[in-house]
């Protein structure tokens, strides 16, 4: 042990010694605190006791109150007591015998629905006789079956009591109630629980192994006995205002029901002082043992722990300023060396990730984006083919066949290329076929003016921008003629694109809810889908460098501006 103690450095030596100079004094407070310990330790198992009097207290009302229940559906059924009257005063045949079988029938579908319901059936005490019984029923029945814990008007609880049920020893609650029969005034139906009392509550409630119960009226009678000490109908001598205490060599414990009778558990003394002694010594045996175990891992911790640890510290607040490279752990503990990788995989997890994020957000974008192109050609093929249809209908073929032609070129542009960015001259090109459609369709006049240089022409936008602005200015701006006005530019190296037209306008109101991007709003106003898709194409493509803009006044018309970024000709794959 010497040998050990001088191999350690300073650090690990002023650590056991102070770990074995806390340790002495720490075993003599154990020792000597052993009788605080034990009223600690008796109160908890006096808390135990008493909440599992309780639940026993409230398991056995809720089967009292389930029974009182069942008893007052099969009472107050006027279908059952009709029918039980009939039988009763029927003379034998079919119609009798078909009675028999409704009542058994809804007495069974009312007892079988409630699982705390177990033998149930109709007494006829005047002819000690019974009738509807669901089990089996013993040789010498009896209605009432002491003790009598609740008596009621029409309705009396019984027990616990030995059950009624053939082939059945154990012990029950049961309740009986008088049936409100022409004539008769000793019909009763009798019902029992579905369980063993003394095996099924009372057994699994003990604390202590040799637990006893009780049950005692509010004269404090015994009424029910699990020791031989306290026999059926003698006083228990304890004052019903106290919940526990000390009788004939058994601590008890009172639990009073709202019925004024009560639970009372026994324990005898002796082993009620081995059950807290044996809690005691296994408080005092977990003390020594974790005072022994703290001891060992303080020694592993200070020794070999710190330096990595601090080590590995220092990486991750490097990974926590987004730096993913350096390396600054350097052990030779093998698990250390197997957490130091698997950290370092981690982190190079992460760097991956959140790629792999950012790509998905730019994909998110992307579908959202094509979802709203969906969005928009249903309702313009729709439109432009109805428009065709009736051409064709009405012999106007040469219309019928530039129609047609335009919208292929249309749809050749939307659909016959991949990635969202095209040329201005292009989308210029094909919202001209646009307006061509729109004016076989509907009778306005339009001026175009672009005052760019010719290479702004060849500089990237984004594909399909002009042609929902254009449709809102027919569907929603002119109203069966005007004038529609297309103006490009070029300004500090952005390009303005402005459609005008003459229409009938609208309030401020409805044009801030449209840019705010209020989609109920714009649903109700019609201007959603076009719109939103060019606002989400344009933070797509430019983020916050490019604008969208509106200007009306009402009966005067609609301006929409765009600026976008002026790039210069080249690639136009997204």
């Amino acid at each position: 042990m010497l040998g050990i103690f001088h191999s350690l450095s300073l650090k690990s030596r002023i650590a056991l010694i102070f770990a074995i100079s806390t340790f002495i004094p720490m075993m003599f407070t154990v020792i000597f605190s052993y009788y605080s310990m034990s009223d600690i330790l008796t109160n908890k198992l006096h808390d135990s006791i008493q909440s599992n009097l309780q639940q026993v207290r409230l398991s056995m009302e809720n089967t009292i109150d389930d029974l009182n229940y069942v008893s007052q559906q099969i009472a107050y059924s006027e279908n059952i007591v009709f029918k039980l009257n009939a039988y009763l005063v029927m003379e034998q045949g079919y119609q009798r015998a078909k009675y028999y079988d409704d009542v058994k029938k809804e007495l069974n579908l009312i007892t079988f629905s409630n699982p705390n319901i177990g033998l149930s059936l109709v007494y006829m005490e005047n002819d000690r006789n019974y009738l509807f019984n669901s089990h089996g029923v013993k040789e010498g029945f009896r209605l009432r079956n002491d003790p009598l814990l609740i008596e009621g008007y029409e309705m009396h609880n019984f027990g616990p009591h030995v059950s009624m049920e053939r082939y059945n020893e154990g012990y029950v609650l049961s309740t009986i109630r008088q049936l409100n029969i022409t004539d008769r005034e000793d019909i009763y139906v009798y019902l029992e629980s579905n369980f063993d009392l003394t095996k099924n509550l009372l057994r699994e409630a003990r604390n202590v192994d040799e637990t006893s119960y009780l049950l005692v009226d509010d004269a404090n009678k015994v009424i029910y006995s699990g020791n031989k000490q306290f026999t059926y109908g003698t006083s228990f001598l304890a004052n019903s205002n106290v919940k526990a205490g000390k009788e004939a060599g058994h601590y008890w414990f009172r639990e009073v029901t709202s019925r004024g009778w009560s639970i009372i558990a026994l324990i005898p003394i002796a082993e009620y002082q081995q059950e807290v002694n044996h809690w005691v010594k296994q408080m005092i045996y977990f003390a020594i043992l974790f005072v022994s175990l703290s001891l060992i891992i303080a020694l592993l911790l200070w020794k070999t722990l710190y330096k990595p640890l601090n080590q590995f510290n220092n990486e991750i607040h490097l990974m926590k300023n987004n730096n993913f490279t350096s390396e600054v752990i350097q052990t030779n503990i093998p698990e250390f060396r197997e957490l130091t990788t698997q950290f370092r995989h981690m982190k190079k997890q992460i760097a991956s990730l959140i790629n792999e994020i950012e790509h998905k957000e730019r994909k998110r974008a992307d579908l959202e984006v094509e979802k709203l192109v969906h969005q928009i050609n249903p309702h313009f093929l729709m439109n432009t083919l109805d428009t065709a249809r009736w051409l064709v209908v009405s012999g106007d073929k040469k219309e019928a066949t530039n129609l047609l032609t335009s919208l292929n070129k249309i749809l050749y542009y939307n659909m016959g290329k991949l990635g969202f960015l095209s040329t201005l001259e292009e989308e210029l090109d094909s919202m001209e076929q646009y307006i061509k459609l729109q004016q076989i369709r509907y009778d306005f006049e339009y001026s175009l003016h672009a005052s760019v240089p010719q290479a702004v022409l060849h500089s990237p936008v984004p594909r399909f921008i002009l042609q929902p602005i254009v449709e809102n200015a027919i569907y929603h701006g002119l109203v069966d003629e005007g004038n529609l006005e297309i103006e490009i530019r070029l300004a500090d190296d952005m390009i303005i694109l402005k459609v005008k037209d003459d229409g009938r306008g609208m309030p401020k109101e409805k044009v801030d809810a449209i840019l705010a991007g209020d989609s109920y709003q714009q649903s109700k106003n019609g201007m959603g889908i076009g719109l939103n898709y060019v606002k989400r194409i344009l933070e797509r493509t430019y983020a916050h460098k490019a604008t969208i803009t509106m200007e009306s006044k009402m009966d005067e018309g609609t301006i929409v501006i765009l600026r976008i970024p002026y790039i210069k000709g080249g690639s136009t794959d997204d």
